[in-house]
């Protein structure tokens, strides 16, 4: 079934969440708008996508030759907010796009806010969009504690907090329990968390939250000794049904700091029954395209963290992951891995530096398959997923790949 794809990488509140980055604001807005390029990752070759910026050729061949990417790929330009906003106001490119919808069978989207929408309504697909109300209500914690609470799921001990009145309940918490976990209200990852363990902490968290004035409410948890996070990712057709779509086990820096993922092992049984009751009351409610539900584990217990209404940055590493096992038709493992190289490394340079052998052949099972080259203008940051077939040669190809660049 051919897929039409809209990755706009935007979320409910990009502009406020995204003020304490290190890149001006015009250069994050282009960084978003770049990432969309890692679709490429979750397309089969009869697909069609749009994208911000055509991707280098040597790349894009790469791909296919190992039946991934997409051969048609539509361009859009533009000064908006996010590429959704870009597509909206280009007759063009919307005329195109609704040719592509005719004989695709679904239109896969980043995230389902108005713009999704209203792309949606003018190409035929109302269906399929889930409702931004939906959207938003998904990607909050006071959603998921409600949620909990229905379900009767175990949960962890939080502190709802305005960012107006923020010092006296971080300050019990921070003397109850000596560190403590600052997660928005919003899900939007890393972007919003806060880990603080003296009164510095506290004094620097609450400065910077209280100059996100859109986002008044955060919670606070202890800061759990966590032995492994999980995120568990489903895919829902609206009112219909939902299908696990992968899983991976999430890389934890200190403080829950995201270092990447690994995948290809099953999670923990007690954790996806616990992910499938989300799924099955999501599914009710009317949820569509790719959700994910974060999970931790800590003291023998599995706790959720989060739910994440859109794709995340593993979502095409698991893609690819779905489609080579097929072609190798065998177990496989694979490892996210972020690396530092200057910026504006392309396709060839990475080519060059690795070597051919070390990328990825389908036949093999193993290999390194690289992405977010378009990204790389603006981060100097290159994500590689690396494939094995065991776990021993899965770190000695990671050692490996860390070495040549």
């Amino acid at each position: 079934m051919k897929t039409l794809w809209i990755p706009a990488v935007h979320l409910p509140h990009g502009k406020e969440i995204f003020k304490n980055s290190s890149l001006r604001p015009k250069a994050n807005k282009k960084l978003l708008k770049c990432y969309g390029e890692r679709a490429l990752l979750q397309c089969r070759p009869g697909d069609a996508i749009v994208l911000a910026n055509m991707p280098e050729e040597d790349y894009l061949r790469f791909l296919l030759d190992r039946g991934i990417g997409a051969e048609k790929i539509i361009v859009c330009g533009g000064e908006h907010d996010n590429l959704a906003q870009d597509i909206l106001a280009d007759d063009t490119v919307m005329a195109r796009i609704a040719e592509e919808a005719k004989n695709a069978g679904a239109v896969r989207f980043y995230i389902h806010l108005e713009e999704e929408y209203e792309i949606a309504r003018r190409i035929g697909f109302e269906g399929q969009p889930m409702h931004p109300a939906l959207t938003r209500t998904f990607n909050t914690l006071y959603f998921l504690e409600r949620l909990e609470e229905d379900l009767g799921i175990p949960h962890i001990e939080r502190t709802m907090a305005r960012s107006s009145r923020f010092y006296g309940p971080a300050a019990s918490m921070l003397e109850k329990h000596g560190a403590v976990f600052v997660r928005g209200n919003e899900s939007c990852g890393g972007s919003q968390a806060y880990v603080i363990r003296s009164e510095g902490d506290l004094k620097k968290v609450e400065k910077q939250i209280f100059r996100n004035s859109r986002i008044t409410r955060y919670y606070l948890s202890p800061l759990l000794d966590v032995s492994e996070s999980w995120n568990v990712q489903y895919e829902f057709v609206k009112g219909k049904s939902f299908s696990l779509t992968g899983a991976s086990r999430q890389i934890l820096n200190g403080g829950y700091a995201h270092a990447g993922n690994s995948g290809g092992d099953s999670p923990p049984r007690g954790l996806m029954e616990c992910a499938d009751k989300f799924g099955r009351r999501l599914m009710e409610m009317g949820a569509a395209g790719t959700v994910g539900i974060d999970f931790v584990s800590s003291g023998g217990g599995v706790f959720p963290v989060e739910i994440n209404a859109r794709e995340n940055t593993s979502s095409p590493a698991i893609s690819a992951y779905r489609m080579l096992k097929e072609k190798t038709r065998g177990k496989i493992l694979f490892k996210i891995v972020k690396l530092a190289v200057p910026r504006g490394t392309t396709f060839a340079d990475f080519r060059k530096a690795l070597g051919e052998d070390m990328l990825f052949d389908p036949d093999s099972g193993r290999g390194v398959l690289p992405y977010h080259f378009d990204a790389c203008i603006v981060t100097g940051n290159l994500d590689a997923a690396v494939f094995a077939r065991n776990k021993a040669e899965l770190e000695s190809a990671v050692n490996s790949l860390e070495k040549a660049i």
